[in-house]
């Protein structure tokens, strides 16, 4: 009886342990936003370990030798922004931002999915429209040719570098609300 069923399911019966395409999707999509989110983190740890030496080195030099760094003010501005961005994603992975939740607790597991697929795709929406403006703002910075004050460093580079960072953001909430696509869509198998 058993090579009957094993029989029906390979003539195009769906197996009862396959995955369906949503499932899939978002196993591939998962894939892709972690490395890419872990990547971006790791570089935002070494921009930190950096400018650790550099503000060393400034303080050292300044009090020392009463010599500062030139331009360490605005190299620091300028990385903070790129740690910012290229962390965000990482933080989101792994549901380190602050998230006020006594009310949804006490709701029933299917509303929360829902509330959480409806904030997911609504933050979804505004860290895309977000990502879009940094990328409006890079153009008219980089057509402008403004520069940093002190270093004159060309600041399209490091607000280019920001609509990665946000990019990856986007993507970790679209990754959230298929996720909670997927647990409202599931079947109770109790």
């Amino acid at each position: 009886m058993k090579p009957e069923v094993q029989e029906s399911q390979s003539l195009g019966a769906p197996a009862l342990n396959d995955a369906s395409f949503l499932q899939k999707l978002t196993t591939k999509f998962e894939a892709i936003t972690l490395f890419l989110n872990n990547a971006l983190h790791r570089v935002s740890s070494i921009i930190l370990f950096l400018l650790m030496f550099l503000t060393l080195a400034d303080v050292v030099g300044r009090y020392f030798f009463n010599k500062p760094i030139t331009g360490t003010y605005e190299i620091t501005s300028l990385a903070l922004a790129l740690m910012i961005f290229f962390s965000l994603g990482s933080a989101q992975i792994k549901k380190d931002h602050i998230e006020i939740d006594f009310l949804t607790n006490k709701m029933p597991v299917k509303v929360q999915n829902f509330l959480g697929l409806l904030s997911s795709l609504l933050l979804t929406i505004l860290m895309a429209l977000t990502t879009w403006q940094l990328y409006e703002y890079t153009m008219r910075v980089w057509l402008g040719h403004e520069t940093s004050g002190d270093l004159g460093m060309p600041l399209y580079i490091f607000s280019g570098l920001t609509i990665i960072g946000a990019f990856c953001f986007t993507l970790t909430y679209l990754l959230d609300g298929l996720k909670n696509l997927l647990k409202l869509v599931k079947k109770n198998e109790s």
